[in-house]
């Protein structure tokens, strides 16, 4: 090529074969070094390219992906989108910021923002599409949790005017039970259930502000037997149980004494039996166990709750204990079993749960380790120093 040729093409906008190549290259090094998932498609729907972050993101290689259907990322219910997106690549348009969900290999589903440009050919004819898809899940998740703590303080204002409100003639009712059982003609079992109603009355205040854990239990801790905790709780709900119909199977093992708060830890075990006699309407089995854990009998207590109900789906199952969730529509209210864990993790203990929806073997499993060495009772004196 002489000089006269060469100054002809760089003055007509046409890069040189050497120049061409090398914009080439380095517009393929960009695509791969992206942190962004760059993925090109036909008008078809299927996916001509694939670049390294979108491996990292979704899961597939390019050798996996490269010939399927763009489908392949999309949830089964939101296949309709690409129906839209294919329309307005047609008409030449660009779509930004399209924030919506996709799935990757493993099924986890991901939240991403994406931007879908038409690639045309030399003639101007839109052919493709280049789509740049930013994983947006931490975002996402960062904006839940938000919503959940505006939640939260919000029902924590309305936790606190309800205790306000029903401590008065919760009062009231505790000095009548109290009258009651002083009566000489109260024989001892009347007695006893009255002791246990006394009891759980003034638990409701205890539960009012104690609610989303804006308020936490200021009574010094005390060393008690979590199976006599248990059975304080087994007994209030004894009617309820023999009414739906479930049996309630105990395997207590002989433990030491758990310096615990005890309105908590009987509200973390109440709720576990609420729980489970609405998952067995149709009756069933409640086996509660006690058992001394780790390498030495003084280690911790590991307690464990089964029950025969309908079980909880795995997808449900990583839910369960979070905020505000729950599965039993208008008669929960999300919450007990996240105080519940509040409870545990202030016992510095762990609460795990299986479950299982299978027609031959279904139910749901708690198993809750609460540690000897708690420093409950260290934190109460270092408080009273403190208001000293």
């Amino acid at each position: 090529m002489t000089q006269d040729n060469e100054s002809k093409e760089k003055s007509s906008g046409q890069l040189l074969p050497v120049d061409a190549a090398r914009a080439n290259s380095l517009l393929a090094a960009i695509v791969e070094s992206s942190d962004d998932a760059i993925i090109s498609k036909d008008l078809d729907g299927t996916i001509t390219s694939w670049n390294a972050a979108a491996e990292r993101i979704f899961g597939f290689s390019s050798e996996e992906i490269v010939g399927k259907s763009i489908l392949t990322l999309i949830p089964e219910d939101l296949q309709d989108e690409e129906k839209t997106i294919i329309a307005r690549l047609r008409r030449g348009e660009r779509i930004e910021h399209f924030e919506t969900t996709r799935v990757a290999k493993s099924g986890k589903l991901l939240s991403l923002s994406l931007t879908i440009s038409p690639v045309r050919d030399a003639s101007g004819t839109v052919v493709g599409a280049s789509k740049i898809a930013r994983d947006i899940s931490e975002r996402k998740e960062f904006e839940r949790r938000l919503v959940e703590t505006e939640k939260i303080v919000a029902t924590g204002r309305m936790a606190a005017t309800i205790a306000h409100e029903i401590n008065n003639p919760l009062e009231a009712v505790v000095n009548l039970i109290y009258l009651a059982r002083l009566s000489p003609t109260v024989n001892e079992q009347v007695r006893e259930y009255l002791r246990l109603a006394e009891q759980e009355i003034e638990r409701v205040s205890l539960i009012a502000r104690q609610t989303l854990g804006y308020f936490r239990e200021t009574a010094v801790p005390v060393d008690f037997p979590v199976s006599v905790l248990l059975d304080e709780v087994l007994t209030v709900y004894g009617a309820k149980l023999a009414y739906s119909g479930i049996d309630v199977h105990r395997d207590y093992q002989p433990a030491q004494r758990l310096t615990m708060r005890k309105g908590e830890l009987t509200q973390l075990f109440s709720n576990l039996v609420a729980n489970a006699i609405d998952a067995m309407p149709l009756g069933g089995d409640l086996s509660v166990s006690v058992a001394p854990e780790g390498q030495s009998p003084e280690d911790g207590v590991r307690v464990q709750m089964a029950d025969t109900g309908t079980g909880i789906s795995e997808e449900l199952l990583e839910k369960i204990f979070e905020p505000f969730f729950t599965t039993k529509e208008q008669r929960g209210t999300g919450i007990g079993l996240w105080l519940s864990r509040q409870f545990v993790e202030d016992h510095r203990g762990s609460i795990a749960v299986t479950s299982s929806t299978d027609v031959e073997d279904h139910g749901t499993t708690f198993r809750i380790f609460l540690p000897y060495a708690n420093g409950l009772m260290q934190d109460a004196v270092a408080g009273e120093r403190g208001n000293a």
